[in-house]
């Protein structure tokens, strides 16, 4: 499954599934009860954009899951 990233130094998505979750401590509920997953995603190749290897919370990634747009 292809996941959007951004990158942090060119301010541009892209998206990619070569990438794996590290230090997941499971999921969370926040103090509005939102559910959320604590864990890190690391990119397991340089980014396409910039050469990095960037490394991001889970929260920080847009969901792949989202509901379709209303016309």
């Amino acid at each position: 499954m292809k996941f959007i990233f951004t990158c942090p130094e060119r301010n541009a998505a892209f998206e990619t599934d070569d990438f794996d979750v590290v230090d997941n401590r499971g999921v969370r509920t926040d103090a509005e009860g939102n559910r959320i997953l604590d864990a890190r995603v690391v990119l397991n190749a340089p980014c396409p954009l910039c050469g990095q290897r960037h490394a991001y919370h889970a929260s920080a990634l847009s969901c792949p899951f989202a509901p379709p747009a209303e016309s």
